[in-house]
């Protein structure tokens, strides 16, 4: 499920079922890092809106959080998830992030999408969004 008005109306009366929250958290420096910004965001987007529609129904995929050196406000908006009814939170973030937490946590593996045709990205994501699934299979079965 999309964070959007008609996903988010259904599901607190489906949260047997739609049970796991997906965090992307990207770090984020404005002054300098633009590229890496971007590059970051649009692996970290298309990856988890794959896997949205892989696992429809049962996640919840929530907008990025983007962060700097306080990570605070990504933890809070799993501990807030968790006081809803989610019973599973994944964060999603860069390879290169120092963010940390006792949730479960995706790093990806970010490279520059902007000279590669489509052919080419969805042959560079797919490995990982393979293992993303893995991970979130993983969280349901324990």
């Amino acid at each position: 499920m999309l964070f959007n008005h008609q996903d988010l109306k259904d599901i607190k009366h489906q949260l047997e079922y739609i049970d796991t929250a997906i965090i992307p958290v990207i770090d984020v420096d404005y002054r300098n890092q633009l590229l890496n910004i971007v590059d970051s965001y649009e692996v970290i987007q298309m990856m988890t809106l794959s896997v949205e529609n892989q696992f429809k129904g049962r996640v919840l995929l929530v907008p990025p959080v983007q962060v700097q050196e306080d990570y605070t406000l990504a933890t809070v908006i799993g501990e807030q998830l968790k006081s809803y009814g989610m019973r599973n939170i994944l964060f999603v973030t860069p390879s290169h992030s120092r963010f940390e937490t006792a949730e479960t946590q995706f790093k990806v593996n970010v490279f520059p999408l902007a000279s590669m045709d489509a052919d080419m990205r969805e042959e560079m994501i797919e490995p990982q969004v393979k293992n993303l699934m893995r991970t979130i299979i993983s969280m349901w079965n324990k």
